[in-house]
């Protein structure tokens, strides 16, 4: 591929709705995780844990770090579908809201994991597995 090519292609990709929105898609669902596998964490704690995930695409400028303005309204639902719940606590004259899951947030969480494991038994989920793997040499 010539070099003018590939940086069509990254521009491309830099402006492209259609993965931003899928990767919008899994914030609740990384959201949900971070909170269970942290145990007890701030808003800003699990901000950092996304960049993490996404550490590669923010790097290429595809994706921007996370922001409270997109983090808080989802944490604000969670908390509204009793998924989580935020304690306030006040260390150092500053009022900090740490996040725990709630049973019905691990019920679901679990849920969504033994739906997955179906999925990945599926054949044409095994073809898109495979094309993962390939994209990889």
């Amino acid at each position: 591929m010539t070099e003018n090519k590939q940086n069509n292609y990254n521009d491309f990709i830099k402006n492209n709705k259609i993965l931003k929105s899928n990767v919008n898609g899994l914030y609740r669902f990384l959201v949900l995780w971070i909170i269970k596998y942290q145990g007890s964490i701030h808003g800003y704690g699990i901000m950092k844990e996304l960049d993490k995930f996404f550490q590669n695409l923010i790097e290429e400028g595809v994706l921007k770090k996370s922001n409270p303005s997109k983090i808080y309204p989802i944490l604000k639902q969670m908390e509204e579908y009793e998924l989580i719940s935020g304690e306030e606590v006040i260390p150092d004259d500053k009022k900090v809201t740490f996040y725990k899951i709630t049973d019905k947030g691990l019920y679901f969480i679990q849920y969504i994991f033994k739906k997955f494991m179906l999925h990945s038994e599926n054949s044409q989920w095994k073809l898109i597995y495979e094309d993962m793997m390939e994209a990889e040499d």
